[in-house]
């Protein structure tokens, strides 16, 4: 009479329960793994577009100004805040006439972006 009886055990629904939570909860990990890191994505994308932007405009500069008109133009462009980030842009002589130009694009004290390029200005200093 018990071999007919159908339907599952009170122990039989609690693994069940407890398997597909599990599986459940492995899966909701990766979901949350991956927003953190398209979150982190997005920051540097962001950053490195303001650094491509910073020198974009030290390569414009060195084509028409000099180089401490430029150094003032970029000490303005960079002195405030961009969606948070915090822009640090250097300009310093590396040869006869060539300079080297750097931006770093950081926030909260962590850098998500560094550039170097090499300038030459063709307006005397």
């Amino acid at each position: 009479m018990l071999s007919e009886e159908e339907g599952m055990t009170l122990v039989e629904v609690l693994a069940s329960i407890l398997l597909l939570s599990l599986i459940i909860t492995t899966f909701l990990s990766f979901f949350i793994q991956a927003a953190k890191i398209n979150n982190q994505t997005d920051t540097v994308n962001e950053a490195t577009f303001i650094a491509q932007e910073q020198i974009e405009l030290l390569t414009y500069y060195s084509k028409t100004e000099s180089v401490e008109k430029t150094k003032s133009l970029m000490e303005t462009e960079s002195s405030g805040t961009n969606s948070g980030f915090q822009i640090k842009t250097g300009l310093v002589k590396s040869g006869e006439t060539l300079y080297t130009g750097t931006v770093t694009v950081s926030k909260e004290g962590k850098i998500h972006a560094q550039m170097e390029t090499r300038l030459s200005f063709r307006t005397a200093e």
